[in-house]
């Protein structure tokens, strides 16, 4: 069984692809809040829900 490359510490490969997906939003030029409401959203609480995504993108504040 071969094992997946980490990254920045990181071993799951969902992970992996939000970590790098994340970094190439910090070379476009992405607010650094986005980036860390989705870093929050992806790779702390690991909510993948449309709802979830929505707050982390459009509000500050959670929907109602």
């Amino acid at each position: 069984m071969t094992t997946s490359p980490t990254v920045q510490g990181t071993t799951d490969v969902p992970a992996q692809v939000f970590e790098k997906f994340l970094e190439a939003l910090e070379g476009s030029g992405v607010s650094a809040e986005l980036i860390g409401r989705l870093r929050k959203t992806l790779l702390e609480d690991k909510a993948f829900t449309e709802r979830a995504l929505k707050e982390a993108v459009l509000a500050e504040e959670p929907l109602p």
